[in-house]
């Protein structure tokens, strides 16, 4: 469906429109005193209405901004007689030409088709108090501009009890045991975070079926403001884990690692708020390397040569970011292939 006309607006010019009070109804469950409150709550959220023939608002999507790079769909509502008619899709395809940002949504197994539908990626999420009983999912709809332009990353890295050290920089045959360590470290996650754990992904050259990789597991941990670390960083020090380091100026990321002693596989943590575009790439380099055995050979040849001349050059040690820095030329290649007219990353 084209891209329909809608109007920006605020809520509280439809207060007691019958037609947008059944929208919101229809998108939140809610009813009666509940429904005014809500209405009442939309003011301070963008808006997008479609009208129908009559006039008449069709269809609502109302959202916000989460950060400098995404955006929420807080609520999301088409008439039931225009249904199935790509309106929900072009609704959102609107919001994200007019905000230039990834989309996120969290849904449950109602709308879940949709978002898949729409190019979503869907990951599992913590059960909402409102919706007691439902699975529930974050969805995120990449932006390829920012996955084709990520953040630097170099510089503006502060250090957690201290600076890293030289060390062998081993890189080993794929694991049959790495799926089942990160099953591990995501069920200490989930049990330290709760519903702070908003989404965990396998991601890194580990979760590669037959790739070489050093023998530890990179996930993403995704929170609502990696910023406030005093809402997770001392529930994972309490589990185990350590954190290493902050750059504030590279998508807010933060990093722990398993800590010594903690009987946990040896991991890092990258933490990330909803709608990351690093996590969208992550997730795109992961599924290319999945699908394209010549390209998941050549990298395995590049690493294991990194880490060999990193290694000889310092004695049978070096450091980790020099070992990332030799393969950024394949992967910085790599990924200008992958999202050469892509869709984004897929969903699973």
């Amino acid at each position: 469906m084209s891209t329909p006309e809608t109007t920006g607006t605020s809520g509280a010019g439809f207060a007691t429109n019958p037609a947008f009070r059944a929208l919101l109804t229809a998108a939140s469950g809610a009813t009666g005193a509940d429904l005014d409150a809500l209405v009442g709550e939309i003011k301070d959220l963008e808006l997008l209405l479609a009208p129908d023939a009559g006039g008449e608002p069709a269809a609502l999507a109302a959202y916000r901004r989460i950060d400098g790079f995404a955006v929420e769909i807080e609520y999301l509502a088409v008439a039931p007689e225009l249904q199935n008619q790509g309106l929900a899709t072009a609704l959102v395809r609107r919001i994200q030409a007019d905000e230039a940002a990834m989309v996120v949504a969290r849904t449950d197994d109602d709308a879940i088709g949709f978002y898949r539908a729409a190019g979503f990626h869907a990951g599992d999420s913590p059960p909402d108090s409102r919706w007691p009983g439902r699975r529930r999912y974050l969805c995120v709809l990449p932006h390829l501009p920012l996955l084709r332009d990520p953040q630097s990353d170099d510089g503006g890295v502060e250090w957690i009890h201290g600076e890293p050290v030289p060390a062998p920089v081993n890189v080993v045959p794929a694991s049959p045991h790495w799926t089942g360590d990160f099953d591990a470290l995501a069920g200490a996650l989930r049990d330290a975070l709760g519903s702070r754990a908003l989404a965990l992904e396998h991601l890194g050259s580990t979760s590669v079926p037959g790739l070489w990789a050093k023998p530890i597991i990179d996930v993403v941990l995704t929170v609502e403001d990696p910023g406030l670390e005093d809402h997770y960083v001392p529930l994972l020090e309490e589990a185990g884990f350590v954190f290493r380091l902050r750059e504030r100026d590279w998508y807010g990321h933060r990093l722990l690692v398993s800590g010594p002693g903690s009987g946990l596989p040896a991991a890092n943590v990258h933490v990330f708020a909803p709608g990351c575009p690093e996590t969208a790439r992550m997730l795109a380099l992961r599924q290319w390397l999945r699908t394209h055995p010549a390209d998941l050979d050549a990298y395995a040849r590049i690493k294991r040569a990194s880490a060999q001349r990193i290694n000889e050059r310092g004695a049978g040690a070096g450091l980790v970011m020099d070992y990332n820095r030799a393969k950024e030329p394949f992967i910085q290649d790599l990924y200008a292939r992958i999202l050469q007219g892509s869709q984004g990353p897929e969903e699973g």
